[in-house]
């Protein structure tokens, strides 16, 4: 069997369970809370592999292997902010933001910064924020979908990335958070056998772990050595750091965990996932260099390891789970970003009486819209994936970090300094970008400037009054909570 008719025959057969997945999701969910936080019954070993598999977007499979193409091992240095934010969002963030969620029966991000901070302007501001942020992450995703296609198929690259939204934006609006789980779940296992299995078979091509040791450092005299500053290395560990910590896509999934203990093994779980990966695909990136080493786009090296170097069957495979790394990340956001218009916007500020039928009619509308709009950026062919996502979360970063940890944990923080930080984080990173990064990477000035703005505008207001942010501080009463959990089955 030749590399292109297993490829066709594992896509087919993952998008057909997707495809169905999403449709039995749908036939289960019975409410705002089944669609968007799957009844809040998602166990430790969905919930890890889901936020794993979310965090592995195509900006790992795609964008990563680019980079270590380029530019060597140093890169493995970015991977280390985003192992240490799941070991703090696990023991910081997620014990008293998932008690939140239960108590209020919180189904978004935008309720939590408008539960914490009170008032439209919270909600209004975060929202608008978030959608502007995805819409830029999600174009990164649908151009890697783009580059895999066109590369193994021939398919343009425009429509190999339509493709791939169409089936993304599908089987979420049908299926909801449940779909979205339990298809994570499949994703991330095809993820890390497709690395697993692909790796020790590179390596044998490439002439052996010996050959290599001659072979690596010849490239570049800094190739398998410290080939960035460290601006660089602090802005990639601030930026993705940062994005893992307080991405509200990731912070859903404790949203929907049924008590502490799972969220800690869930972000245990989803650690060993991204470890994993991120030594497999540094080390392929590398490999692929003295294989190919004149690839005028980086960002192909690893489909051309899946399809011509790779037995077939083996490379079908992996080039079939970079494709489930652009799916699992677009369902997540989407989740995000769909509700942000039809919940936090629509039926929160505009329509608050608003039936629950008609709000769930109008999140799937919200929801295909919002997917559909980033092919158009996909045009553009911004830059290299890696680098696109990297923006990406800087902005999204430098906008939630501040009013996510200081409104866990500082009382004084208010309405106001909550607007000056999201509003002054985002603006200051965006406007870092526009002057080309001077100095230092635009992450840094971005969340320092989140924090001034909160530090700065809670002081200069009065304090929220006592029982409204009660919650928050207070630990309630232990809740009764379902002991059925949502599993890959």
């Amino acid at each position: 069997m030749d590399f292109r008719t297993a490829f066709l025959l594992f896509l087919a057969g993952f998008l057909v369970v997707l495809v169905l997945e999403g449709w039995r999701s749908y036939r289960v969910n019975s409410s705002e809370e089944d669609y968007f936080v799957a009844g809040r019954r998602v166990g430790a070993w969905a919930g890890g592999a889901s936020i794993a598999a979310t965090q592995m977007s195509a900006g790992t499979f795609v964008g990563t292997v680019g980079i270590h193409y380029l530019t060597g091992a140093a890169f493995m240095w970015g991977w280390l902010g985003i192992w240490v934010a799941f070991l703090i969002a696990a023991y910081v963030i997620a014990p008293r933001l998932r008690r939140y969620a239960h108590e209020r029966n919180a189904l978004t991000f935008p309720d939590f910064i408008a539960d914490r901070f009170g008032g439209k302007v919270p909600r209004a501001v975060i929202s608008v924020l978030l959608v502007l942020s995805y819409l830029v992450f999600m174009s990164a995703q649908y151009q890697a979908g783009g580059v895999i296609l066109e590369t193994a198929f021939g398919i343009p690259f425009f429509w190999g990335a339509v493709i791939l939204m169409v089936l993304v934006v599908g089987y979420t609006v049908i299926g909801g958070m449940t779909a979205v789980i339990r298809t994570d779940f499949l994703q991330q296992i095809m993820m890390a056998l497709g690395v697993v299995i692909g790796l020790p078979l590179l390596i044998s091509h490439a002439g052996g772990l010996s050959s290599l040791s001659q072979s690596l450092p010849e490239i570049a005299p800094d190739f398998i050595g410290w080939g960035f500053g460290w601006a660089e290395i602090s802005g990639f560990w601030l930026g993705f750091g940062f994005a893992a910590l307080c991405a509200p896509y990731l912070l859903l999934r404790f949203y929907a965990m049924p008590d502490d203990r799972t969220c800690r093994r869930a972000s245990g779980v989803a650690l060993f996932f991204v470890l994993l990966t991120g030594i497999c695909i540094g080390v392929a990136g590398m490999v692929m260099r003295v294989l190919y080493p004149n690839l005028s786009i980086p960002d192909a090296a690893s489909t051309l390891l899946a399809s011509e170097v790779l037995p077939p069957i083996v490379g079908a495979m992996l080039l079939t789970a970079i494709v489930m790394a652009v799916l699992s990340t677009v369902d997540s956001v989407l989740l995000v970003a769909g509700p942000a218009i039809s919940h936090d916007i629509y039926a929160a500020l505009i329509r608050p009486g608003a039936s629950e039928r008609t709000r769930s009619r109008l999140n799937r509308w919200a929801t295909l819209v919002i997917g559909t709009l980033p092919v158009l950026l996909t045009l553009q062919e911004l830059d290299i994936v890696q680098f696109v996502v990297l923006s990406y979360a800087a902005l999204l970063g430098s906008t939630v970090t501040a009013p996510v940890l200081l409104g866990l944990y500082w009382r004084r923080a208010t309405r106001v300094g909550a607007v000056c930080a999201m509003v002054a984080g985002f603006g200051v990173c965006l406007l870092w970008y526009a002057l080309d990064a001077p100095v230092v990477e635009p992450v840094v000035p971005g969340v320092l400037a989140g924090f001034a703005g909160m530090v700065i505008g809670s002081l200069l207001s009065k304090p929220m009054p006592p029982e409204d942010i009660r919650v928050f501080f207070d630990r309630p009463a232990p809740l009764a909570i379902p002991t059925t959990v949502v599993n890959a089955g």
